[in-house]
């Protein structure tokens, strides 16, 4: 996209920093935005997106058309996180003697867990208002990524397909979903609405105690009390803010997508001690749709009809 004229590449860097700053889209992103949706309202633009064909057809059966690919990405630098070895007792001969022998904690680690928040949150803001900027109804076939960036950087992507009702009957609000095109018609005829993509996100640490480190080291087959104790934790943390993000969305329940574990051992050394101690890393995260009850008045029986079944004649490529 060419510069509007007068402007330098410095100037339109620090427009759009300050553009970022105030929760906007970069200019670059407004202008794209705004493009896309002045030629789509003079009839002269095609639609974009990620959809199958299939995809494509269930959602026309309800009512629903692409509009274009939207996305959101914030891209964060991750510092220092650990709360250290033996936080709570445990670690070494100084922690034996400091916590007499008694377990290790699980520990939260704020800084980690609300980085990792607040850059999923953000990335899918940004998707949410590349949505609004292409008058939308809502997002479907949301996919969340996270990859390196940079050494210690992560880039966090949020990337989907916006669509929009064809007839007067619309949502009240834009909706984000992870829901692919034929779930989201499914749930539609089932009599119920998508309102947000919601997560849910813990991270915890807990040191390797004289305890753990026994277990791990016996020839018996027995369960490590400690590493149950937190993932339990995790998991739990995950589930109450996944609970707390459909409520503060107005949602009145969750279709669950997924649940990942990630699990990794971290050394730490205690201060005064020369001895190389472990702490077990762990964080929880689960995502969905938020989804509400479709009004009464807003169902329409025709598109309660079953879709025509699809049958492929040529079976050559099967062969």
């Amino acid at each position: 996209m060419s510069l509007p004229a007068g402007w330098t590449p410095e100037q339109l860097a620090q427009a759009s920093a300050a553009e970022i700053a105030a929760g906007r889209l970069p200019l670059t992103a407004q202008w794209r935005i705004a493009a896309q949706r002045q030629a789509a309202e003079q009839g002269r633009a095609a639609f974009t997106s990620g959809l199958s064909v299939a995809e494509f057809a269930a959602l026309r059966s309800i009512g629903f058309e692409p509009v274009g690919q939207v996305m959101g990405s914030a891209v964060y630098h991750i510092g220092w996180w650990s709360v250290g070895c033996g936080y709570g007792g445990g670690g070494g001969l100084l922690g034996m003697l400091a916590s007499g022998f008694a377990p290790a904690p699980v520990v939260d680690v704020p800084g980690t867990r609300q980085l990792m928040d607040e850059a999923r949150h953000r990335a899918m803001h940004r998707l949410h208002a590349e949505c609004q900027g292409l008058g939308a109804d809502g997002v479907v076939g949301v996919q969340l990524t996270v990859a390196p960036f940079m050494g210690d950087g992560m880039e966090f992507v949020a990337t989907g397909t916006a669509v929009r009702a064809r007839g007067d009957t619309r949502p009240g609000r834009v909706f984000t979903s992870d829901l692919s095109a034929q779930d989201f018609v499914k749930l539609v005829r089932a009599g119920w609405l998508p309102v947000a993509l919601v997560m849910g996100l813990a991270v915890a640490l807990r040191h390797d105690d004289w305890t753990t480190q026994y277990q791990q080291r016996s020839w018996y087959n027995q369960e490590l009390v400690g590493s149950t104790q937190l993932v339990q934790a995790v998991r739990a943390g995950a589930r109450a803010a996944l609970e707390a993000d459909v409520r503060r969305h107005g949602g009145q329940g969750v279709v669950l997508r997924d649940t990942v574990l990630r699990v990794a051992e971290v050394r730490c050394r205690q201060f005064g001690s020369k001895s190389e101690q472990h702490d077990h890393y762990a964080d929880a995260y689960l995502y969905g749709t938020a989804i509400v009850p479709l009004p009464e008045r807003d169902v329409d029986p025709a598109t309660h009809a079953s879709p025509l079944p699809m049958l492929r004649l040529d079976d050559r490529r099967s062969r």
